[in-house]
């Protein structure tokens, strides 16, 4: 578990002096910050995409979502799902995995890519009656 945390933030701080990727973004959806980034499963070693069973191909991205409870700043046990789109309008839908690390909570799920283009991502968190929706575009780049 540390060696996948581990990994995303070395991919995030690597990926940060690349033009090809944007850092980790954050948007405030009611009480939760939600913050989320996507990089490609290149950057992960391959026992740690096995693991969290990740495609590890030029084709294809991880997204990596964590909700926080925007006064505490504690992470938050909720459900999510979504979809990607691309312009010409075909769509995945993304099914996540939980991953759990002490208080830590991420969400992952992959996105295939094959060519480079823009993503229109929806997600939708629920924790019992409350559910929010993040909304946002992002260029994909095969490596």
């Amino acid at each position: 578990m540390r060696l996948f945390v581990k990994a995303s933030m070395i991919a995030c701080l690597v990926f940060g002096l690349n033009s090809q990727a944007k850092a980790e973004q954050m948007q405030q959806l009611g009480n939760w910050d939600v913050h989320y980034i996507v990089l490609p499963t290149t950057m992960l070693e391959t026992d740690i995409a096995k693991q969290y069973q990740l495609a590890r191909s030029r084709n294809y991205q991880f997204l990596n979502i964590s909700v926080l409870d925007h006064q505490s700043q504690k992470a938050q046990a909720v459900e999510i799902s979504g979809e990607a789109v691309n312009l010409a309008g075909q769509q995945q839908t993304l099914t996540f995995r939980e991953i759990s690390e002490g208080d830590a909570r991420y969400y992952i799920t992959g996105i295939e890519a094959r060519s480079e283009q823009k993503m229109r991502i929806t997600v939708r968190v629920r924790q019992g009656n409350t559910e929010q929706v993040l909304k946002f575009e992002q260029d994909v780049y095969p490596e």
